[in-house]
């Protein structure tokens, strides 16, 4: 059950580290505004692993 959880949070994680990487090679660098949008997707990541290990549960 937690295999799932991990594998998304580990996507989400991905997206991330692409977004900075981005990020981070254009002319103005990393603003607040691209920490947020990180912050978002962290959350969201978080989120939707509940929601998966949430449906493993139910499915079991």
């Amino acid at each position: 059950m937690l295999k799932w959880a991990a594998v998304t949070v580990g996507v989400g994680m991905l997206i991330i580290l692409a977004e900075w990487n981005m990020a981070r090679k254009r002319k103005g660098g990393v603003t607040p505004t691209d920490r947020r949008r990180m912050f978002g997707i962290f959350w969201v990541s978080i989120a939707l692993a509940a929601f998966v290990a949430g449906m493993i549960y139910v499915a079991d």
